[in-house]
Order: structure tokens, then C-alpha cells, then sequence
């Protein structure tokens, strides 16, 4: 029995971008309702009254804040290639998912002081940086072992988070010439069937 997904969306969010990204990967069907985040709480649709900010993703009486947990219940819809949440490496996806979710967090902190603030400002990317070094790291001993994705054989709900994470980067300034394992991987990712770009992923990502 399919599910009717309903996807409260803001377009430059980076959250709602990896949300997006992930569904249309998976080759799941999902409307999408746009929200000003400027309005305040009370003239927001019901599903964001109490607070919630996009996204935000309704599944019949299901209803989630969290992007990695939106990808976690859509990996497990039926009629999903089983691969994007592998039972076989669901420990290793969900460790890297982990660690996306923090690196998802770092940057939209940073992009948030770069671009959305009153008084925007260049901010300290070092702390990106550390995580993108970590992922480049881990990228390279995988390709050395001869596999092409970080956490499985095939492309995962954790390669999703992370392509955000590294993509987006290049808006912050940050260098990638030093990451050419996650260029590689990246460039996997945006042949994979089903990819969304979003403004503001390079086409060298």
C-alpha cells in the first residue's frame, strides 16, 4: 500500500534540498508545499503552527522534522531498491548518516551567517573543513579498496547528506581542489538516475 508523502519545502533551504534529492533518487513521488519561512508561526500551514520550519515531511498520520529521518522512513517504503538502506552495511549507512547530519547542520549555520544574516558575514569554515577533510579521508581508503560509495557496494541514503554537505560548500569559499576522491564521488552521484540539482551545486561537484 503506497503512501501519500507531502513535503513542506523552503527551495534554498539545504535541508529540504538533501529531502528532495533523496526522494527523487529513491523514485518516490512527493508534492511539494512551499512555505515563507517569514510569516510568523500563526500564519503558517497547520503542520508548522507549533514551530517547525521546513522541512517537514507528512506521511499520512506520520509526520517528521528531520531530513535523515525523513530518508531513514523513505528507504524503507515499500517498492525502494533495498540497496538505499542495505541491511547488509545499515550500520556503516547509518554511522555516515550520522556523521551527515552534524556536517548538514555545520552548513546551514554557515551559510545562514553568510547569506541569510541582517548583517551577513564570511564565517570561520574551518570547522567544514575538519569534516570535509574526514570525508575526503575515508573517500580515498575506499577507493584504494575498490569501491565507489561511502558506506555500501551501491549508493546509499548516506551519500545523499554527504553530496549536500559537499557540493554547497563551494558557496562558503571553501577549496575542494584537495578533495579529488570526493570529486569523483560527487560526479557519481549527479549521473545516478533521478538527480535534482538546486541553484548553487556547481556542475563540477
Amino acid at each position: 500500500m503506497s503512501v501519500e508523502l507531502l513535503l513542506y519545502d523552503w527551495m534554498p533551504d539545504v535541508r529540504c534540498y538533501a529531502v528532495r534529492l533523496g526522494l527523487s533518487l529513491m523514485g518516490l513521488s512527493c508534492t511539494t508545499r512551499a512555505v515563507d519561512t517569514d510569516l510568523p508561526p500563526g500564519q503558517r500551514p497547520a503542520a508548522l503552527a507549533d514551530g517547525l520550519r521546513p522541512p517537514v515531511l507528512q506521511a499520512g498520520g506520520t509526520r517528521l522534522s528531520r531530513p535523515c529521518t525523513m530518508l531513514v522512513f523513505a528507504a524503507r517504503l515499500p517498492g525502494v531498491e533495498p540497496a538505499w538502506l542495505d541491511p547488509v552495511h545499515a550500520w556503516a549507512i547509518m554511522d555516515w548518516l550520522d556523521f551527515g547530519a552534524t556536517a548538514l547542520d555545520t552548513l546551514v549555520t554557515l551559510r545562514h551567517a553568510a547569506f541569510g544574516a541582517t548583517l551577513p558575514v564570511m564565517p570561520d569554515t574551518r570547522p567544514l573543513m575538519l569534516l570535509l577533510r574526514r570525508m575526503e579521508d575515508h573517500m580515498a581508503a575506499r577507493v584504494l579498496a575498490g569501491e565507489a560509495w561511502f558506506a555500501a557496494p551501491a549508493p546509499s541514503i548516506a551519500d545523499v547528506v554527504l553530496f549536500v554537505v559537499f557540493a554547497l560548500s563551494a558557496d562558503l569559499g571553501v577549496e575542494r581542489d584537495t578533495c579529488p576522491a570526493l570529486r569523483r564521488w560527487a560526479r557519481g552521484v549527479r549521473h545516478l538516475p533521478g538527480f535534482a540539482v538546486m541553484p548553487g551545486v556547481p556542475d563540477y561537484a
